[in-house]
């Protein structure tokens, strides 16, 4: 039996016990990898002076974890000082931990953000041949308000370094890696390495629908999800075809509230009639048990983002068999086709990066109105076997091995 390489990964996001859903699909990444892998996986988790730390939600994984704690003040006028604060204790904290550590063949950065130039220093301290880049975030993706050259030149020139000392690029997405590669500069070689979705969402029997055509959207109700154009396309198509309905999921509890009395004032909602019987519905937060029982019963995911990079909740709605409507932004185009979903283009304002207009009212009208008779003419039968194909534990963390050993 082939001995397990030993690979140290330095994350920027992991989930918390102050927020169990931060880099949950970076966990989820190493679960599956472990079982080929062995990580020692690394997060420096920052917390305000005078606040309780930042825990993890257990330290019972299957690969080491290293937890370190950092403070940081919270006034913005402290932020390079909080830099200052987090590198040092980062650097000195984790060689500390790892003096009497093994050898380790590959150092792989997971969400580079602040922690990227620290793998690079590690990565010449610890004398470790080769390191590997996967990133999730939407920053480099053009337009969005946020992106990577509206940063302040210490973060451009972070992420230039961390991209320089980068030997291989294992990437969620392959548009995102062209963006990067793009911007930050040399040619790196990549291979795309998929989030792994958990074999709960994995359907291989009939699915119980609601009596309604049931459209679901999943997301933290950010601007840039466009919660707002999605309902009234959803009103629109309502107006013709009383067979439809739509569950948002996701909500903090006063976004919720301020989103229930906006759709009231647009559109009747009957969710009084039973658990079954409702028009549209808005869930605050679920654990992934309940959004896959969502799905389980649902017809469609639909999104309108306005940006975005891979999003697990689009693996999860195609592993359980939904079909997917959704906006041509970020690597989509990787994940949706036309064999398992519409894919859409939406018109962005860059100066008020508004989304909701009558155009893309109109866009997404018609998407959902094709995507229902697609769904009703048994389209996308069966969409679920080649997603779970793709997004399966076991053939991820195959992928990520064999780049491993053939670059070692």
């Amino acid at each position: 039996m082939q001995k397990k390489l030993s690979a140290l990964w330095i994350v920027g996001w992991f989930p918390s016990k102050a927020n169990p859903y931060a880099g949950n699909f970076i966990e989820r990444h190493a679960l599956a990898c472990s079982s080929k892998i062995d990580i020692t996986l690394v997060h420096a988790a920052t917390y305000f002076v005078g606040e309780d730390k930042n825990m993890p939600l257990t330290e019972n994984y299957p690969f080491q974890l290293i937890w370190i704690s950092v403070p940081q003040f919270q006034s913005r006028i402290f932020k390079p000082l909080n830099l200052c604060i987090y590198y040092s204790l980062f650097y000195i904290r984790l060689l500390k931990r790892l003096k009497h550590n093994k050898f380790f063949d590959i150092i792989h950065v997971h969400a580079a953000d602040k922690c990227g130039i620290l793998a690079t220093w590690i990565k010449q301290k610890l004398k470790i041949n080769k390191m590997v880049l996967t990133e999730h975030w939407a920053i480099y993706n053009s337009p969005v308000p946020d992106h990577f050259l509206t940063r302040n030149s210490w973060f451009q020139y972070a992420m230039k370094q961390t991209w320089k000392h980068t030997d291989y690029a294992a990437q969620v997405s392959l548009p995102l890696h062209q963006e990067m590669q793009s911007l930050l500069g040399k040619a790196i070689p990549v291979v795309e390495f998929p989030n792994v979705v958990p074999t709960d969402f994995f359907v291989s029997t009939e699915k119980a629908k609601y009596e309604k055509f049931n459209f679901v959207h999943i997301s933290n109700f950010e601007n840039r999800k466009n919660i707002a154009l999605i309902f009234e396309a959803f009103a629109k198509l309502y107006a013709e075809d009383k067979t439809i309905s739509i569950e948002f999921v996701g909500a903090e509890k006063s976004i919720k509230e301020f989103y229930q009395n906006q759709f009231s004032s647009q559109l009747p909602n009957s969710q009084t009639k039973g658990e079954n019987q409702f028009v549209w519905k808005i869930h605050e937060k679920e654990c992934p048990s309940k959004i896959n029982v969502i799905f389980r019963k649902s017809h469609c995911l639909v999104m309108a983002s306005s940006s975005e990079n891979a999003p697990c909740v689009i693996a999860e709605a195609l592993c359980t068999g939904l079909a997917v409507v959704t906006s041509n932004v970020g690597g989509i185009s990787d994940m949706v086709n036309d064999s398992n979903g519409v894919l859409f283009d939406l018109e962005i304002n860059e100066k008020t990066w508004s989304a909701n207009n009558n155009r893309n009212i109109e866009t997404l009208y018609q998407s959902m109105k094709t995507m229902k008779q697609n769904v009703r003419n048994g389209k996308y039968e069966s969409i679920e076997i080649a997603a779970q194909s793709k997004y399966n534990a076991s053939s991820i963390s195959d992928k990520l091995n064999q780049l491993y050993l053939s670059i070692i």
